[in-house]
């Protein structure tokens, strides 16, 4: 807050110590005057300054001060209302925090797998409304609706399975409350529910039908695992024992197992008109809930922003830099110059005054920062036409190709990004970290289209050039075990296969071992999951 005592106090010392100034130079400047009249043979060898003129742009000068100083105190702060709209809709993560989801079957935990997972996808869901409901043997809304993501990040990193005291797993509980949430929010068109569980436990429930698109997030293994406990104060604790104790060897014989009920699973995403996907290794769910943000009807939001805002002062500083400029002007006719010049400098500006335009120093790289601005808000349109401006100020530059490839991608046009990124892998501008990220760009967009053979070369030409790039090993891993997993599922559909010589086996895994299987062999599956510096999710976001 402006203290107006004070502004009023320097504002006078500073005037008067103006005018004393001025007032000894008028002194001088008379003075002077007297003595060339006086002193004819002087006169062409004395420069004064006309005294009218003098007098005129030191009140000029004085009168700018005095307003500048006199708008501080004309200064009004008035409460302003903005209303934004915006496309939003309803994302709740129903997740379960039973102690089964503690199980290390899923490196490091299965709730850590969802933990890891959500905040990978959380910048690609700005915009949304995002809520978590927790569930054991009771349930609890534990994040309210909220576009701030970075509030959702807080909450889910402080999801825990000793959360809810009551033990076991109420699915139905958490189903109801969902409903209760949606009809208090019944004016957003489009619902999203995702339910995150092992399954276990679900057996006999009666659920509700839930509204909405439903997704269904499996986390857990067939085979199982032993469900580690530890006391969150002390950090002591071990493997949870049929006879509820704990126990620090995993060779007990008395530790249980929990089992991923797919089933289950399944049967509850069939009952909502939904889909269910195992997200224990892979990240196909996280890809299905973005393309259903995508796809699905959304409802406008209108949100009402309040601020101050400070007016008042503008006429009274307009008036200060009007006697300012004239001040400046009369101050050219007292230097001992030819006043033609001045006269005509005047006459330029005045009829050139209309035809004044707005130059840009740097208008290609405006653009760019235009269209990066727009890529970041998700308006990928005006992106591409501000990045389409930039060429027009710069050319062959691969780094600009990039941003536009980026752009093309998230239209869906996947052709033009493909014709735009192989421009940059052969752009002799393009250094090695540019051509791996186009590489990896590449990789993406043929794994969209489902071209997992080309996916896979791109990922493979990334490594070869950054072989510390972690997320194109991530994806590479993502679509081999994809592959295997396929394979494996038709080979038990058409029964056992004859075994072959052990030698002719051996040959034929040699040659068909890919370029992709070799770069993988020094990285464990348990090293690439536990590691969280890898993107927004498995397979990175463009740009």
């Amino acid at each position: 807050m402006i203290d107006l005592n004070f502004v009023a106090t320097f504002a006078i010392i500073s005037i008067v110590i103006w005018i004393l100034i001025f007032a000894g130079k008028i002194y001088i400047n008379v003075k002077a005057n007297r003595f060339k009249e006086e002193h004819l043979s002087l006169k062409n060898r004395i420069y004064n300054a006309n005294t009218k003129i003098y007098l005129t742009r030191i009140f000029c000068f004085l009168l700018s001060l005095f307003f500048a100083f006199y708008s501080l105190f004309k200064i009004k702060s008035t409460e302003m209302e903005s209303t934004k709209e915006f496309e939003s809709a309803d994302i709740l993560f129903v997740v379960d925090v039973s102690l089964s989801m503690n199980a290390i079957d899923v490196k490091p935990s299965r709730l850590k797998r969802f933990q890891d997972l959500a905040l990978r996808i959380l910048p690609s869901l700005k915009g949304n409304r995002i809520g978590i409901v927790v569930f054991a043997g009771q349930s609890f809304s534990f994040c309210p609706l909220t576009s701030d993501v970075t509030a959702v990040s807080d909450y889910i990193q402080a999801l825990g399975v000793e959360m809810v005291g009551a033990k076991g797993t109420d699915l139905s509980l958490s189903l109801e409350r969902v409903n209760k949430i949606r009809k208090k929010n019944n004016n957003i068109t489009s619902q999203i529910t995702i339910i995150v569980s092992d399954g276990e436990d679900h057996e006999n429930q009666k659920l509700p039908q839930i509204e909405g698109e439903v997704i269904v997030w499996g986390i857990g293994t067939q085979e199982g695992g032993y469900i580690e406990y530890r006391d969150p104060g002390t950090g002591r604790g071990g493997y949870v024992t049929t006879d509820a104790g704990i126990s620090d060897s995993l060779v007990a014989p008395n530790l249980v197992s929990s089992k991923l009920n797919s089933d289950r699973l399944m049967a509850i995403a069939d009952q909502n008109n939904g889909s269910y996907y195992d997200v224990s290794s892979q990240a196909e769910g996280a890809f299905a809930l973005l393309e259903t943000i995508q796809t699905v009807k959304k409802k406008k939001i209108k949100t009402i922003e309040r601020f101050k805002n400070e007016d008042g002062a503008h006429p009274y500083l307009i008036a200060s830099f009007i006697f300012l400029f004239l001040e400046r002007i009369l101050n050219l006719f007292l230097q001992k110059t030819p006043k033609g010049i001045y006269i005509l400098l005047i006459l330029f500006l005045s009829f050139g005054f209309g035809k004044l335009e707005a130059w840009e120093l740097d208008p290609g790289g405006n653009a760019i920062e235009r269209g990066v601005k727009s890529y970041n808000n998700k308006n990928y349109n005006e992106s591409q036409k501000e990045f389409e401006k930039a060429k027009e100020f710069i050319t062959d530059d691969p780094r600009l190709l990039y941003n536009e490839s980026a752009a093309a991608y998230q239209l869906g046009k996947y052709k033009d990004a493909i014709g735009i990124s192989e421009k940059i892998l052969t752009n002799p501008k393009s250094d090695n970290d540019l051509k791996a990220k186009t590489n990896f760009n590449l990789g993406n967009i043929y794994s969209r289209l489902g071209d997992k053979k080309n996916a896979l070369k791109s990922y493979t030409k990334t490594l070869q050039i950054d072989p510390n790039y972690l997320s194109a090993k991530k994806n590479i891993e993502h679509l081999t075990k994809k592959n295997d997993s396929s394979q494996n599922q038709k080979q038990n559909e058409n029964g056992s296969q004859p075994e072959t010589d052990p030698k002719e086996k051996k040959e034929k895994n040699k040659v068909e071992k890919s370029d992709a299987d070799r770069i993988l062999e020094p990285f464990s599956q348990d090293s690439i999951l536990k590691n969280k510096k890898g993107g927004s999710f498995d397979n990175e976001k463009f740009w």
